[in-house]
């Protein structure tokens, strides 16, 4: 079982009421993981949703066998692997921590089923997804505008720019 004040240290939980917090400190669990552990790996089943308690966590993705881009480096209070929560979902990224890490976590099957029982769960928790990842996509989207402001050649290669910068 884990601490409900752990889980409140999760920003996609954030709003969350204390009787949902019951019911993911009783699925739980808390583990600590050293430095170079991989957790997720790409292209592998993802079946464990991650909370990060302290410490950091680099999402990466290999463009060449050379060459790691790194996709997000994630502190304390970010979450990821909710792909777990989608049946036969597979990693786009490999996840590996940077330093020993404190994390949550959660089956992915077992949170399926909790979903089926608890449709507010399953509702709060897709939300707390979704708000993540518009997070994500409107900071892409600000990194290619800066991109494209720095070299104004590439914006008159762009076809239609007003359509990229409505993600904004």
């Amino acid at each position: 079982m884990v601490k409900i004040e752990d889980l409140k240290r999760i920003n996609l939980l954030r709003d969350f009421p204390d009787y949902l917090f019951e019911i993911i400190a009783n699925e739980a669990q808390l583990n600590i993981f050293g430095a170079g552990t991989q957790l997720i790996a790409v292209t592998e089943p993802v079946d464990t949703f991650f909370m990060l308690i302290m410490g950091q966590v680099a999402l990466k993705r290999e463009l060449t066998p050379e060459i790691d881009i790194i996709i997000d480096n994630l502190q304390s209070g970010s979450s990821f692997g909710s792909s777990s929560m989608i049946e036969g979902s597979k990693a786009t990224y490999t996840a590996i921590c940077q330093e020993t890490c404190e994390i949550i976590t959660l089956s992915g099957i077992r949170m399926q089923m909790l979903f089926k029982q608890n449709h507010e769960l399953a509702y709060r928790m897709m939300f707390g997804v979704a708000r993540q990842y518009k997070k994500h996509l409107d900071t892409r989207a600000q990194m290619i505008m800066k991109t494209l402001d720095e070299n104004p050649e590439l914006k008159d290669r762009i076809k239609d720019i007003e359509n990229l910068t409505l993600m904004i």
